[in-house]
């Protein structure tokens, strides 16, 4: 069975067991307004999935578990594991809770992990308005008739950490707030050498679908299922600025090296800039400084492109999903609405998961009770506003690939940008007419 058919067959077979559940008569709308009103506070375990959300147990127990069971101490959780959404779906086992990123949200509708909660919230009195526009912006592209299909737990934001000492040793001025992609790769350039045997990268970009990401862009025209990669100037100008990367002397490894990234900057300590994720990195910089192998380093908001200048990476946040045939869901409608107040929200983004709400109070103390980020330039971090994401397709996790094998072929055999671009929009097409003749 092709993807999108075992996508439609798991589907189905979960509609089926919220079905059954629901007995063989529809509730009245009374009784409907009750099951949405909430939950009484009997004993119940609600089963979590995380995938995509980075929930692990330590934050289960933090941002989750401590706040729900101060107010509803009868509530008690447990963490899935499964390898794969699909895996999870197929046993038939179904969690009462699904944490994610809107990356993958079309991904798990698809599979049959989301119900529709804009009833729920309706009727609790959720005040959706005091959310972060661009979270909000982004749940309503799921609902194209209104629904709504998860809440938000948290924000994460785009961030370029640098390595003082690297500036320091090397004697180049630090990178600043405000920068575009353009100048920090001619900041990289004065970074990127060898000094005292030590090779020094000034700069890491990563694989082309963050930078595509950033630029809003799509891979797949939807109405004509075809790929845009070639006819579309935004990939022209992103595989620009990696093909100066690419060209910058004594950028590529003695085996034609061209990846790099966290290890390098947190663990090797060579590279010099490394945009990345605040969420990605902070677990990481607290082990660093308890491991005592601390450096000098800062941070300031993530390069944007020079015809965006004020758009930094794309919007990401985590939330939770209830899928149509959990047995628990007023429970977990509940829990999750109380991950919402405003007690929650302060108490999870001082502990460095970033809020959702828009309150500008609650930016300025961010991450107040991490020891790591005393004396770091934390507003940095919101003098770049998250760019809007790109419509997901199907398609696009098989295109990324592509795009990476150009991308590989640039930086390690010399392919100029528009052969790369063209092969990547041939074997884009090839495959999505594929996926088409074989009904997937």
């Amino acid at each position: 069975m092709g993807k999108r058919g075992m996508l439609i067959a798991l589907s189905a077979a979960w509609l089926a067991i919220a079905a059954a559940g629901c007995g063989k008569t529809a509730g009245t709308p009374q009784e409907e307004v009750k099951a949405a009103s909430g939950y009484n506070n009997e004993p119940v375990k609600l089963t979590i999935y995380d995938y995509q959300a980075g929930i692990n147990d330590r934050e289960l127990q933090t941002h989750i578990v401590k706040p729900i069971q101060a107010k509803y101490p009868n509530i008690t959780f447990e963490l899935l594991n499964a390898k794969s959404p699909e895996d999870l779906a197929a046993s038939g086992i179904v969690p009462d809770l699904v944490t994610t990123s809107n990356v993958y949200v079309k991904y798990l509708l698809d599979l049959g992990f989301g119900e529709d909660l804009q009833s729920r919230v309706k009727t609790s009195g959720l005040n959706l308005g005091k959310l972060e526009p661009e979270v909000w912006n982004e749940l309503k592209k799921f609902g194209p008739k209104g629904e709504l299909y998860g809440l938000p737990l948290s924000m994460n934001y785009g961030v370029m950490l640098y390595n003082k000492e690297i500036f320091d040793k090397l004697g180049v001025a630090y990178p600043k707030d405000g920068m575009t992609w353009t100048q920090t790769l001619e900041l990289a350039k004065k970074v990127t050498r060898t000094e005292g045997g030590v090779r020094y990268i000034g700069v890491s970009m990563g694989a082309p679908q963050g930078l595509l990401r950033q630029y809003s862009l799509p891979v797949v025209d939807e109405k004509q299922e075809k790929s845009i990669i070639a006819q579309t100037e935004g990939y022209k100008t992103i595989f620009s600025l990696l093909r100066q990367l690419y060209d910058m002397n004594g950028y590529l490894g003695p085996n034609k090296e061209f990846g790099y990234g966290f290890n390098e900057f947190i663990k090797d300590q060579t590279l010099a800039m490394n945009p990345n994720w605040i969420a990605a990195v902070t677990d990481s910089l607290a082990q660093l400084e308890k491991d005592g192998k601390t450096f000098k380093w800062d941070m300031v908001s993530y390069p944007a492109f020079d015809d965006k200048p004020k758009l930094g990476r794309q919007v990401d946040f985590h939330l939770f999903m209830i899928p149509p045939a959990s047995k628990n869901k007023n429970a977990a409608f509940e829990a999750v609405r109380t991950l919402l107040t405003d007690e929650a929200q302060t108490a999870m983004n001082k502990a460095g998961r970033m809020t959702v709400l828009k309150e500008p109070e609650l930016k300025k103390n961010y991450a107040a009770d991490l020891k790591i980020y005393a004396n770091k330039n934390l507003e940095g971090i919101f003098k770049a506003t998250p760019a809007p994401a790109p419509t997901s397709t199907n398609y696009d996790t098989k295109i990324y690939s592509f795009l990476q094998e150009s991308n590989k072929e640039m930086a390690q055999n010399g392919m100029d940008l528009n052969t790369a671009l063209r092969v990547a929009d041939e074997k884009a097409n090839k495959y999505i007419q594929e996926m088409k003749q074989q009904g997937k």
